[in-house]
């Protein structure tokens, strides 16, 4: 007797493609049946790390400097401080994370390449089952690290890591970043920690210096051809200082889109066993296998030197930008409240504690000096500053070399030397000029002769930018119109930049 057994494929219920024909006998030649699994199925294949990351046992959270070598369960937390992404075409990402006790040495595996955006600084997270010892190994020369591991996320469930982005100013992005060998309780000083100056002089000799240094500015990503391998690389040169010397850092291949996020005159660096080039008289420095890069470190030398670039900035900074929503233009230059002061009166009220108050008055001041015609023949008439570099030229726009970007630029405050009254004088270059001022000063006086004549002036379509279109003969006339001309200056005092800014100038 026959006995006939159900078919695996009677399970299951067949997906069929929708079609235009709305056929019932049969399945057309373009349908096929389905294999059983749903799309999310096949993407939590195809794409593991998808999947949100929820531990199947018991992770024990620990320093690095206590993790014990052997199988234990360790969840670590760390700032990434070097890495090599595809590390010498292995299939691995080679990290080394630190998070101010010690630093481990961490291989992780990928399906792709593309799977990990590994920034220098960023935080990571890290589970893992074993921890093994780097003596020996090639990651032993990397100072402070005695401990590695390796991952397999999505391969292996019991290990993974996760590259955190944090928010500017959040819990995630405050944490982590006290550097190795710095003790916040009983801090003296970094062991090793030498400037830039000495380092660049003798310093790179010992082999185990570390700078502390501020971004100044970051170039643009640049592809160059290698000598020695043949191959295209990328690279990004990213200014650095402190208070006593100035150099390059250059960043290649997966390093490069670090800098991306890196802010001139505020991130601070700090470098352990950098690489030092001198080509010539220009020194490089570089990240090498065993650097170390803290990004933004929190110690109290970092803390001084934040405050020493601030100054410093405040100091060499070429170009102050006017703020515009300080004030009520309209209502200081016509409103009821309209004090005269002298430059003595002005300089009191500024070095007095109340003076932290923001206010406006007007001055009336002789031009003492002016410089068109100088600043026309350098051609540094219009100024800006682009990637923490002044940009001059003779016409309001120009492009910059670094990120060339097509900048406004302002005029050039630069152009008037000093005013004077009765009571003081004052250096013009160290005022802030509104646009309208800059017309005003130029093209009010003019406009005031024409509107004698029954004709009214223009002022709208007028700007200090038509300066920049005179020739030399009209730029001559100008200069020697305002020599030891007397204006009134509307003014504004502001605490934000600390200088005294030109509202707009009566004649």
């Amino acid at each position: 007797m026959d006995v006939n057994f159900p078919s695996i494929q009677s399970f299951y219920s067949r997906e069929l493609q929708p079609s235009s024909q709305g056929t019932s006998d049969g399945l057309s030649k373009s349908q096929k049946p389905g294999d059983g699994f749903t799309s999310s199925e096949v993407e939590a294949v195809l794409d593991p790390l998808s999947r949100p990351w929820k531990p199947s046992r018991h992770y024990e959270t620990c320093p690095i400097s206590l993790l014990e070598t052997g199988p234990h369960n360790y969840q670590i937390s760390g700032r990434i401080v070097n890495f090599a992404d595809n590390f010498r075409d292995q299939g691995f990402h080679f990290l080394v994370v630190t998070d101010g006790s010690g630093a481990i040495a961490v291989k992780v595996y990928y399906i792709k390449v593309s799977d990990y955006q590994l920034l220098l600084g960023r935080r990571v997270t890290i589970w893992t089952t074993f921890i093994g010892d780097s003596t020996g190994a090639s990651s032993g020369s990397i100072p402070f690290c005695s401990s590695t591991t390796t991952l397999y996320p999505g391969r292996n469930g019991a290990t993974h890591i996760i590259v955190h982005n944090d928010d500017p100013g959040s819990d995630g992005d405050r944490i982590l970043r006290c550097p190795l060998e710095c003790n916040l309780k009983e801090y003296e000083y970094l062991p090793a920690l030498m400037t830039l100056k000495s380092f660049l002089s003798t310093g790179y000799d010992l082999g185990e210096g570390k700078i502390l240094v501020c971004v100044r500015s970051v170039g643009p990503r640049r592809t160059v051809q290698s000598k020695k391998t043949q191959q295209t690389l990328e690279m990004v040169e990213v200014g650095i200082f402190d208070d006593t010397a100035t150099c390059v850092l250059k960043l290649w291949e997966g390093k490069v889109p670090s800098a991306k996020s890196w802010v001139p005159n505020e991130t601070i660096l700090l470098i352990s066993k950098p690489t030092y080039k001198n080509r010539g008289t220009s020194p490089e420095l570089g990240i090498g296998f065993s650097s170390m890069v803290d990004v933004n470190p929190m110690f109290p030398d970092a803390d001084w030197l934040r405050n020493k670039v601030k100054s410093m900035a405040k100091k060499q900074s070429v170009y102050i930008p006017f703020p515009s929503n300080t004030w009520d233009t309209e209502r200081a230059i016509n409103g009821p409240d309209r004090t005269l002061f002298t430059i003595a009166d002005v300089e009191d009220r500024v070095r007095h504690p109340e003076s932290i108050v923001d206010f406006t008055g007007k001055m009336n001041v002789v031009i003492l000096e002016m410089k068109l015609m100088e600043h026309w023949r350098k051609g540094t008439l219009c100024y800006l500053e682009c990637c923490n570099m002044p940009l001059y030229s003779n016409k309001p726009v120009a492009i910059c070399k670094n990120c060339e970007l097509k900048r406004d630029l302002v005029l050039n405050q630069r152009i008037i030397g000093s005013m004077v009254d009765e009571s003081g004088m004052i250096a013009a270059n160290k005022l802030v000029w509104r646009d309208g001022a800059w017309t005003q000063l130029f093209f009010g006086s003019a406009a005031d002769e024409t509107q004698e004549v029954d004709s009214e002036p223009d002022l709208i379509e007028q700007s200090w930018e038509d300066l920049t279109t005179l020739g030399t003969e009209s730029l001559r006339y100008m200069e020697e119109f305002l020599l030891y001309s007397r204006v009134t200056l509307t003014f504004g005092w502001s605490s934000q930049p600390e200088k005294v800014c030109v509202l707009g100038v009566e004649w």
